[in-house]
């Protein structure tokens, strides 16, 4: 079986706010809006990878606060931490960690994103 991951689906309180800011802060690309089961979804990429963006459902339980096993941060390589935490930090990102080596030649950020969506730039010498 050959296995490639495909993408991260997110749900959102507010969809367009959620687009909006990855669009801002990581330079999404929206590839597609659609509908699926009644609901819309935003498909986006950012960088390599396949984002997904869809408001809660009417029929799903209201998300539990605080943390929670699951998901915990989508990480994102750089080539320069420094760099990127000064653009971002300009566009407005609520930095939680700011940057750190992490081990010998590891460095990395911490910022958060709508929906409570931790986002770590990561470098690796």
């Amino acid at each position: 079986m050959e296995l490639k991951l495909d993408h991260v689906h997110l749900r959102c309180q507010d969809l367009e706010a959620a687009v909006s800011y990855y669009q801002k802060m990581l330079g999404g690309e929206v590839v597609a809006r659609i509908e699926a089961r009644g609901m819309p979804l935003v498909r986006m990429k950012v960088g390599d990878v396949f984002l997904a963006f869809s408001p809660q459902r009417d029929d799903e339980p209201e998300p539990q606060s605080g943390l929670h096993w699951g998901t915990y941060e989508l990480g994102f390589w750089v080539d320069d931490v420094q760099r990127a935490y000064e653009e971002l930090k300009a566009k407005g990102a609520e930095f939680v960690i700011e940057p750190m080596e992490l081990r010998p030649g590891v460095w990395a950020a911490f910022f958060l994103a709508p929906d409570g969506v931790k986002i770590e730039i990561l470098h690796r010498d």
